[in-house]
């Protein structure tokens, strides 16, 4: 059975239509879920699949017609009918430019919305078969594109990365030379093996540095953005930039290229444990080592002070957990150790430019600025 949400802000609109003797057997189409209003509609439409939505054009918070873009923008029902009365007409017709597959008029005539769910079952199957084939194709192509991949230049680049060297981004750029060429230029293989080899780079660094989800994102790096890079160079660009981001943060994160040295086994340390609120004696407690030489050497091989250190982590920390959004700010706060949360909301936009609020608004882009020695 096709499966269809209703969404309509009035309960009686609703009841109405689930009364009709449509539903089932008859026409292949059920009503399984619905929302009063677009704001719960997308919700339930994250958390579940549907077929088909039926929405009223008229509502609060979230109206049909955002409704109907956010469902297309975000790909989340192949089929979206809108309820419209006589003075909707002018938006049921934007809502056609916009993706939607038909408007019906309340209230719903039984008949007219058999012979539309008819229509629509047609209409439902077409888009699956061509998602079908649209999954095949790409299957195809990856199964191509693997023919070839530059394995010992990803791997040295990978290298590079969990080592900090600053060539890492020239490295990126050498690879998409390689690729390029080996792919006879053409940018649709090009991107697929770009987003492949970056789907290695980012399971092979989660596996070596398991402290890493504690401040990316993983999977939004691992996704490289392709949408309107259509040349060369913005192709190149934009796997170098996700390369950049990746290799930068671990670079800011942990010194020393030494598996077993001193300052790779504090800088684990920290990053491990740093919703502990940790602090220099507890870092020499655990490696059994006298603080003060932990400090002395760590000044002396990184630059930095431990303290200084251990802020730059507890920022990067808080820019994740911040970014998240299922923290407020003084909980944030607490967690990493922070008792006045004026002085860490100083520090936080200190180090990055940008209130703790702001930075959740998601108004910290590509732009961010991260300095090269931060010091308290």
């Amino acid at each position: 059975m096709l499966q269809i949400m209703i969404v309509d802000d009035m309960d009686i609109v609703r009841r109405e239509l689930k009364r009709l003797k449509l539903w089932g057997d008859k026409t292949g189409f059920v009503i399984s879920d619905e929302a009063c209003n677009g704001h719960e509609a997308l919700e339930k439409l994250e958390r579940s699949k549907f077929d088909m939505v039926i929405t009223d054009i008229r509502m609060p918070k979230v109206d049909g017609i955002e409704l109907l873009k956010e469902i297309a923008e975000r790909k989340l029902c192949p089929c979206v009918v809108l309820l419209s009365d006589y003075s909707d007409f002018v938006y049921a017709r934007q809502g056609l430019v916009l993706g939607a597959f038909d408007y019906i008029t309340k209230p719903v005539a039984e008949e007219e919305l058999e012979k539309l769910l008819q229509r629509a079952k047609e209409y439902i199957s077409g888009k699956r078969i061509e998602e079908q084939r649209i999954i095949q194709l790409e299957q195809k192509l990856v199964e191509k594109v693997d023919v070839f991949f530059p394995q010992s230049e990803v791997s040295q680049l990978i290298d590079a990365i969990k080592a900090g060297h600053t060539k890492t981004v020239e490295n990126a750029g050498n690879i998409f030379e390689i690729v390029y060429i080996n792919l006879n230029h053409d940018l649709i293989k090009v991107k697929s093996l770009l987003n492949s080899i970056m789907l290695e780079i980012t399971n092979k660094l989660s596996a070596s540095c398991k402290w890493l989800d504690k401040y990316a994102d993983i999977n939004a790096i691992r996704a490289i953005d392709f949408s309107g890079a259509n040349d060369p160079d913005s192709i190149k660009n934009r796997f170098v930039s996700a390369i950049g981001r990746i290799s930068g943060l671990i670079a800011r994160l942990k010194h020393g290229t030494e598996d077993n040295g001193i300052i790779s086994q504090v800088c684990s340390y920290v990053l491990e444990n740093i919703d502990r609120n940790i602090s220099l004696s507890a870092v020499s407690d655990s490696l059994f080592m006298n603080k003060s030489y932990i400090s002395e050497v760590f000044k002396q091989k990184t630059g930095l002070s431990f303290i200084e250190y251990l802020t730059i982590v507890k920022m990067e920390r808080a820019k994740k957990l911040v970014g998240d959004g299922r923290l407020k700010t003084y909980e944030v706060a607490e967690l990493l150790g922070f008792k006045d949360i004026e002085y860490f909301s100083r520090l936080f936009k200190k180090y990055t430019c940008l209130t703790p609020n702001e930075y959740r608004q998601g108004m910290a882009g590509e732009n961010q600025k991260y300095p090269k020695n931060f010091g308290v």
